[in-house]
């Protein structure tokens, strides 16, 4: 068996914590040669590189990644360890280490999290955003505990996955004032060559934007996409376009942006799902998260027809 050093480890991840060789070789009170010697020494024993500079930055390596995750893992479990020896601790808490799709939008995640946060038997959260697929590989490698997703995992693959639904959402159009009154009326119909904002092709929000306005035969001027929300809404709430909007965060976008309702996208409904290895899920943190979601987007069914409001007073 090969055994890891941990001492090389420690420096590698204390490097990877302070941001470069100097921080780390000052905290740690040693030469910066020394603390370079056994970030070679490390990277020796992996065989690859597990940084790369970039002009005077240390950047990490895919490698160097997977290794700061890891060892992140490893001296925390070693303090909780430590603690429990010592009587200063005599529960051990796991960390949630949840995967979320590059997508999904953050106020919508953390909705999604939030019932998890106060559970027994919960430690630190440990959240990563990236491509489902990439996802999908930490969670069959138990990397990570659950993937958040706004769309279902794909049928094919070596690894089983349970998708649980976690709730649903209906979408909205919003514009600033002019737009909301030039197009609110007799609408849908009246979005034919109005200027709209949208997510970017890979989004699951894309791909329902584009089925409804096929499907109603609407040509519309697609003035901006975009792969983070809170851009595009700043860019609906300066006058870019229409602006698709999620119900779930209706309330967010109203209170934060000078944007009115124009109206509902009939029949397009969002899904969000938490994706695990497990039909029944054993970690505490990630059941209070599925059954607590669930029960809150139950409750909030009522609420969910919406009629046109009244443009809001401006100051």
């Amino acid at each position: 068996m090969e055994w890891l050093n941990f001492h090389h480890l420690f420096y590698f991840w204390r490097i990877a914590r302070e941001g470069g060789l100097s921080r780390a070789a000052e905290q740690l009170r040693l030469t910066h040669s020394t603390l370079s010697a056994q970030l070679r020494s490390l990277e020796d024993s992996f065989g690859d590189a597990l940084f790369e500079r970039r002009g005077r930055r240390l950047v990490l390596t895919p490698l160097g990644e997977e290794a700061a995750s890891y060892a992140d893992d490893i001296f925390r479990l070693g303090t909780e360890l430590a603690d429990i020896a010592r009587g200063r601790s005599t529960e051990r808490k796991q960390a949630l280490r949840v995967g979320i799709v590059s997508s999904m939008p953050k106020a919508v995640a953390y909705k999604f999290l939030k019932p998890s946060i106060a559970t027994p038997g919960y430690g630190s959260l440990v959240a990563r955003q990236d491509r489902l697929d990439r996802l999908l590989e930490e969670l069959a490698s138990g990397r990570l505990h659950l993937v958040l997703s706004d769309s279902l995992p794909p049928g094919s693959g070596s690894q089983r996955v349970y998708a649980h639904l976690l709730g649903e959402s209906g979408l909205l159009l919003y514009g600033t004032d002019r737009l909301a009154k030039k197009y609110r009326e007799k609408f849908p119909g009246s979005l034919s060559g109005a200027p709209l904002l949208m997510p970017t092709s890979q989004s699951s929000m894309r791909k329902l934007l584009d089925r409804w306005l096929a499907e109603r035969e609407l040509r519309v001027r697609i003035v901006g996409e975009f792969d983070d929300a809170g851009l595009m809404r700043i860019a609906g709430a300066n006058g870019l376009g229409l602006l698709p909007v999620r119900a779930a965060l209706r309330a967010e976008v109203e209170d934060a942006f000078a944007v009115d309702f124009v109206g509902p996208l009939d029949g397009l409904v969002e899904s969000y799902y938490a994706v695990s290895l497990e039909r029944k899920v054993r970690h505490p943190a990630v059941g209070a998260l599925i059954d607590q979601t669930r029960l809150g987007f139950a409750e909030s069914k009522k609420k969910r027809a919406v009629k046109p409001q009244a443009p809001r007073a401006r100051s």
